[in-house]
């Protein structure tokens, strides 16, 4: 059971990183730049495609803790 657990909020932080990259943020992460520190097309593009990679990584992430956790259940029962 306590590994359940684990592996339930390790696939709660990926679906928040695969999260980063919906349509509802994708105004938020433009207006971060809008009168910040980095004004120019190249900043914003390197902020963008870092925050693409990291949501990448986190639906990779979501798909191995899932077949983990169904593994676990299937294989691993405690009861």
């Amino acid at each position: 059971m306590k590994r359940n657990v684990r592996l339930l909020y390790c696939i709660l932080g990926s679906a928040v990183l695969a999260l980063l990259n919906s349509s509802l943020l994708d105004f938020a992460k433009i207006e971060l730049f809008i009168n910040g520190p980095v004004e120019n097309a190249v900043g914003v593009e390197l902020f963008v495609q870092t925050i693409n990679i990291i949501s990448f990584a986190g639906f990779i992430l979501l798909i191995l803790f899932s077949i983990m956790l169904i593994i676990n259940n299937l294989f691993f029962n405690e009861n």
